[in-house]
């Protein structure tokens, strides 16, 4: 058993997070410029890419609770995640790399297809091998009820400053504006070279974040070969996963982490259409939203550390959707509704405010400060979860727990993505295409402001079945620190 208690370092948390940068990195890389490199640049559609996405994804959950069942019961001299977090996150850095590289040189759209679809199936292989591990690592490090969601609040505040970097600067940093001859503007995310520029540099700095991780986390580990091995075969395998994915308590945070992040990966798809072709934003304009919505994700989830001292996790969970309602909504209303026009500013001064920038922001910055704090409030819950497991069973499952959590979401991911080909489909998006019907830029802006409020009515009614509270929970840590 290495669980610890006490509560850890602020610095502790934040090397072990460094990990979740990496993630951040790939997986935002992909959500953010995936879409608009295989339909702009490769020439797939957006149902055809859409579809390889979510056939991965498809993959990468049925892979998780395998990779749970196994990092629970491995025994090595390094202990039973770090090998994994260290090999699955070179592979990760590895296969992220290619991905912007060789569906370049597929020659057709049906060749481009089956590399898109082979190379993220070994992205997806990767990210599974490093991310649960390093979950259940996450688990272990901390086990009190607070500093879970410190934790986790630390680890979103990573992810999303790490997204601001390498995603909102990317349009500076590697799309910018280009002029053509005749003195219009190209945008820089329909340049195919951009793509391979920003490729190398992400998958370098995603490995330097791994490897940084495991430096900060290397105390984790511990020669474990003399402890008891359930067994990795598959009867056992079958048997764990029916133990934790039979949990009413794990289900119900699942349920509504899947909802939530269903509606997350909605907006974060189809925004970058709306971006492109609704707003016609600049590159710095681009940055300037983006950049705020994920600046408003990192301060809410670093805010976590501080508003669990005040709120139970489902009352924070309330909050946090009800933010990001808010934010969607509000935009719907400003912009599908007329209030105000896409290219609106106001006269100051004698000098131009884009208006319609700053309040398209704000509605963004909205949304995505809402998830702030449902993304790490629901990690925690999960967290919380395996520890009542272990009180009452006195079996260690967090590696379980996190790829059950994995493995539904990722299910839910895969849904996502089909929907979100189909949006794009529906509303009339056409691939490679330098501009787009005004019907089509009008039903792709309704559906960015839409869907993800609608789905976050699911995740509500979800999340308030959750029956775990501070005071069961520090009678639960008080028994496994007191077992350990």
């Amino acid at each position: 058993m290495t669980k610890t208690g006490g509560k850890i370092s602020v610095i502790k948390l934040f090397g072990y997070a460094l990990g979740e940068g990496a993630v951040s990195i790939t997986m935002n890389g992909i959500a953010n410029f995936a879409m608009l490199f295989y339909t702009q640049i490769l020439g797939l559609s957006a149902g055809y890419a859409g579809t390889a996405l979510s056939i991965t994804l498809v993959w990468d959950a049925i892979t998780d609770p395998l990779m749970g069942h196994l990092t629970d019961n491995t025994r090595s001299r390094f202990g039973r995640r770090l090998p994994y977090v260290f090999f699955g996150g070179l592979v990760l850095a590895v296969s992220f790399f290619m991905l912007w590289v060789l569906p370049q040189h597929a020659g057709s759209a049906r060749a481009a297809f089956w590399a898109v679809l082979l190379i993220n199936l070994l992205v997806r292989t990767a990210v599974t091998v490093f991310v649960i591990p390093y979950t259940a690592l996450g688990f272990e490090i901390a086990p009190e009820y607070n500093d879970r969601s410190r934790l986790q609040g630390i680890r979103i505040f990573l992810n999303q400053a790490v997204n601001f970097i390498f995603g909102a600067c990317a349009w500076v940093l590697f799309f910018g504006d280009k002029t053509a001859e005749d003195g219009s503007r190209i945008d820089g995310t329909l340049v195919e070279g951009n793509y391979f520029v920003m490729g190398a540099v992400l998958s370098v700095f995603a490995l330097l974040l791994i490897l940084g991780s495991i430096f900060a986390t290397r105390d984790r580990a511990v020669d474990n070969r003399n402890e008891e091995m359930a067994g990795n075969n598959l009867k056992a395998f079958l048997t764990d996963f029916a133990e934790t994915i039979s949990d009413r308590r794990a289900i119900i945070v699942i349920l509504f982490f899947t909802f939530a992040n269903l509606g997350m990966m909605l907006v974060s798809q189809i925004q970058m259409f709306t971006y492109v072709f609704y707003m016609e934003f600049t590159a710095l304009q681009k940055t300037f939203v983006h950049g705020g919505g994920m600046i408003a994700t990192a301060l809410a989830a670093l805010s976590v550390t501080r508003l669990i001292r005040r709120f139970d996790k489902k009352a924070l969970s309330y909050l946090g959707i009800a933010i990001s309602m808010f934010g969607g909504l509000i935009l719907f209303v400003l912009f599908s509704g007329g209030v105000v026009a896409r290219d609106a500013v106001w006269m100051l001064a004698g000098k131009e405010i884009p208006i319609a920038v700053i309040l398209f922001g704000i509605g963004q910055a909205l949304w995505w400060g809402g998830t702030g704090i449902v993304v790490p409030t629901s990690i925690s819950m999960i967290a919380d979860v395996s520890a009542v497991h272990y009180a009452e069973s006195g079996q260690l499952k967090d590696g379980s727990y996190s790829a059950i959590f994995g493995f539904i979401l990722k299910l839910g991911s895969a849904v996502g993505l089909l929907i979100t080909g189909w949006l794009v489909d529906w509303a009339g998006i056409i691939s490679q295409a330098e501009s787009q019907t005004l019907e089509a830029i009008n039903r792709i802006a309704a559906a960015t402001f839409l869907s993800g409020p609608a789905v976050m009515i699911l995740a509500l009614l979800v999340v308030s079945r959750y029956p775990l509270n501070r005071a069961f929970m520090q009678e639960i840590d008080h028994r496994n620190q007191e077992k350990d």
